[in-house]
C-alpha cells in the first residue's frame, strides 16, 4: 500500500504529473482525498466507548421509587457519552411500566419511550459540550413504581435471560457510532444492605460462641 508521504513524494517528481494535460493532477488529488477519507474512517472506527452504570433507589411517596443512575465512561476510552437509551436495544423494551418521570443534568434531556406493556428511556445530550468524557461520570433520575428487586432482574416473561438494565450508549444522537451495549447494575438498597450485614454479623458471633463453647 503506497502512503500518503509517498505519495506525495512521487507526485512531486514527475513534472508531467503537476503541468501535463492536468488529468494526472486532478487524479492525483482524487487519490490523495481518497486516502486521507480512509484514513479519517479508520481513526473512526477506532474509537470506542467503555460505559458503566450504577443504579440505587430511595422510596418515594404513593408506592414509587426514585432512582438514581450514575454513567460513568472509562478513563481507557476514546469516545465520550453522547446519548444513551436505558432499559433497551433495538426492538427491545425492557422496564416493565412507563416511569411518571425522568431528568438528566445540564444539558441533557429525556424521553419516555413506551412500547406495548414495557417502556424505556432516552437521554440525549444537546451538544459535546455536555457529553459524559472519558473517565467522567454523570448523574440521570427517574421515578417509577417499579420497585429496586425488580429492577435488580430480567426482564422476563418476555425477555427471561436479560438483565433490565441493559442499555446501549452512543458516542453523539442516537444510533450513532460507535456505541456500546453494558448493563447498568442494580446496588442494592440500604436497609436491604444493613439486614444482610447484620445477617452476616450474626452468623459470625454464634460461629464464635460454638467455637468457645467446644474449647471448653
Amino acid at each position: 500500500m503506497i502512503m500518503i508521504s509517498e505519495f506525495k513524494t512521487i507526485v512531486a517528481s514527475r513534472p508531467s504529473a503537476r503541468a501535463g494535460t492536468g488529468f494526472i493532477t486532478t487524479a492525483g488529488k482524487l487519490f490523495l482525498g481518497l486516502l486521507l477519507a480512509a484514513g479519517t474512517a479508520g481513526s473512526l472506527e477506532a474509537q470506542t466507548i467503555l460505559a458503566s452504570g450504577q443504579l440505587s433507589a430511595a422510596a418515594g411517596g404513593g408506592g414509587t421509587w426514585d432512582y438514581t443512575m450514575i454513567i460513568s465512561d472509562s478513563a481507557s476510552a476514546t469516545s465520550p457519552i453522547g446519548s444513551f437509551w436505558f432499559a433497551w436495544v433495538p426492538g427491545q423494551f425492557y422496564l416493565p411500566t412507563n416511569p411518571s418521570s425522568a431528568s438528566g443534568p445540564t444539558g441533557w434531556t429525556a424521553n419516555l419511550v413506551p412500547s406495548g406493556g414495557a417502556s424505556s428511556i432516552q437521554f440525549i445530550a444537546s451538544s459535546s459540550l455536555y457529553d459524559i468524557n472519558p473517565g467522567s461520570s454523570m448523574t440521570f433520575h427517574f421515578v417509577s413504581t417499579d420497585s429496586p428487586a425488580t429492577l435488580a432482574g430480567n426482564a422476563a416473561p418476555t425477555y427471561p435471560t436479560t438483565p433490565i438494565g441493559t442499555t446501549v450508549a452512543y458516542g453523539a444522537g442516537l444510533f450513532s457510532t460507535p456505541s456500546e451495549t453494558f448493563v447498568v447494575n442494580s446496588v442494592p438498597e440500604p436497609s436491604a444492605l444493613a439486614l444482610a450485614m447484620s445477617g452476616c454479623l450474626g452468623l459470625w458471633a454464634a460461629g464464635r460462641r460454638r467455637c468457645r463453647a467446644d474449647e471448653r
